[in-house]
């Protein structure tokens, strides 16, 4: 239900931060709705997805682990994610600046 996740800190790549991303599928968190973290993935280059650079924010659906019993019993942790789209190609909005980003239908 929860994977840590080493991030490289912004503008100093030597130095990393602990992310917990909760993911509990469809049960609920705590009094409210499921909880599933939003995460940053990279599907492409840096090149796409305008002021994105490459990343696009991805809703978790399912956490594992899996073990792998034929590399000294590696456990390998793989998330699902739901991937979202850039609009507008990633160009901020002339309104507030900001990247818009919807559910992908094909997600």
């Amino acid at each position: 239900m929860q994977l840590e996740i080493l991030v490289v800190a912004l503008q100093e790549s030597d130095v990393y931060h602990i992310y917990s991303v909760r993911c509990t599928g469809t049960r609920h968190f705590g009094n409210q709705g499921s909880g599933n973290d939003l995460v940053w993935v990279q599907p492409g280059s840096e090149k796409i997805y305008g002021a994105l650079r490459g990343h696009l924010p991805a809703k978790l659906v399912a956490l594992f682990k899996i073990r792998d019993y034929s590399c000294e019993n590696a456990v390998r942790r793989v998330a699902t994610v739901r991937m979202l789209s850039a609009v507008n190609a990633g160009i901020p909005s002339d309104i507030h600046g900001l990247v818009r980003v919807q559910i992908r239908e094909d997600a």
